[in-house]
């Protein structure tokens, strides 16, 4: 979020640093306009209520949105907890 440089018990790298300044920019971006896209950003896309595959948003060196091949597993598991 910024701050790599104020922790000094890692050695940062310059990839890094642009996944923090990738991360910066989404967060800015939504907190401004309620959409983390912008232009030089890898799209990230909307969740669809309804939608067949269900994407998320990889940051990294080279982020990118990805299909999550295992969203049926976790919707199982959610539909199965135990209410309280």
């Amino acid at each position: 979020m910024g701050n790599l440089a104020k922790n000094s018990v890692y050695a940062w790298t310059p990839d890094d640093y642009k996944v923090s300044e990738t991360m910066q920019s989404y967060f800015a971006n939504f907190i401004k306009t309620a959409n983390p896209n912008a232009k030089g950003l890898p799209e990230w896309p909307a969740m669809r209520k309804g939608a067949g595959d269900v994407e998320f948003m990889r940051l990294d060196v080279e982020s990118r949105a990805e299909t999550d091949r295992h969203a049926d597993r976790y919707l199982f598991l959610d539909q199965s907890q135990i209410k309280k």
